[in-house]
């Protein structure tokens, strides 16, 4: 491959990073809104200012190595489990909700739906950032490391923060799940 091939390619790569970035900003603030854990709405607005950092860091390789940033944004997909019982439950309560009815899922099993997504989707992106970065060093961009590891810091942070923080926000969100299956 030829100097200028390769920054093609390594433009991709980059540019690939940077489309999940961007749409990981319009799930942070929708997270934001939809979280029912004031704690847990501070750390996603912590992780919505490193994931702009993160963009624009990005947008500079990109431009370095000859690139036009990207404004799109990727499909972030979290594994979907078979219909569970809370999954069908959430589905039955959403029907309800469209049609009238006042039964709508709880916050809080949402939440607990929703932070798991967000531990899938912060390894997800530590794992992209851990691969370009091989790819990086393998294609002569030693200069690009060391600003995608800090990415990848940031996103290892986040993912560590969901996880040591997870028993504390089960604690807060049991007692209303376990009260709605009670009363029922």
């Amino acid at each position: 491959m030829t100097p200028s091939e390769v920054n093609s390619k390594l433009v991709e790569y980059f540019n690939e990073l940077l489309s999940v970035e961007n749409a990981a900003i319009d799930r942070l603030q929708s997270r934001i809104e939809e979280s029912p854990i004031q704690e847990a709405r501070a750390r996603l607005q912590q992780h919505v200012e490193e994931t702009r950092g993160q963009q624009g860091r990005l947008q500079e390789i990109v431009a370095k190595y000859g690139g036009t940033p990207t404004d799109s944004k990727a499909h972030l997909s979290a594994p979907k489990p078979p219909a569970t019982e809370l999954m069908k439950k959430t589905i039955k309560d959403t029907v309800k909700s469209v049609t009238g009815d006042t039964d709508n899922p709880l916050p809080e099993e949402m939440e607990l739906i929703r932070t798991k997504e967000d531990a899938i989707l912060e390894n997800a992106e530590i794992i992209g950032y851990k691969m370009v970065m091989q790819i990086a060093g393998r294609a002569g961009a030693q200069d690009t490391i060391s600003v995608l590891e800090q990415n990848m810091k940031e996103e290892q942070s986040m993912a560590d923060w969901i996880m040591a923080n997870t028993p504390q926000m089960l604690d807060q969100l049991w007692p209303k799940i376990q009260a709605s299956v009670m009363s029922r």
